[in-house]
């Protein structure tokens, strides 16, 4: 998941705690992040879990086109301009693992988030 502020930064967390002044972010039981309320502009779920023996979980931004998977080995990667079709694809594969080997490793440009 996320928070994201009004300015648009985004905190990447698995999970929020409501704090009295604001919302504090989480990853692997460490604090990452704490936004202010008057500064939240929303949390949104970011992947969805998947039963794979390499991927941990997978989402889609639609507005800007970018599939996010979360590896079994705690990464979590970003790759840019992939088409819906192929994230609905991913989604509904048999094996989520050779799908990612065969359609998507090598054919889109990414980053390490995490």
């Amino acid at each position: 998941m996320k928070a994201v502020t009004v300015e648009n930064d985004r905190i990447e967390c698995d999970d929020v705690e409501e704090g009295r002044h604001g919302l504090v972010c989480y990853h692997d039981e460490r604090v990452v992040g704490y936004v202010p309320y008057d500064r939240l502009d929303r949390v949104a779920e970011t992947r969805t879990p998947v039963a794979s023996s390499s991927l941990r979980s997978v989402g889609y931004d639609d507005g800007e086109g970018v599939l996010e998977l979360e590896f079994r080995s705690g990464g979590v990667y970003r790759y840019a301009d992939v088409p819906r079709e192929t994230y609905e694809e991913l989604l509904s594969s048999r094996s989520h693992g050779s799908y990612f080997h065969e359609q998507i490793r090598g054919q889109y440009d990414y980053h390490r988030i995490r």
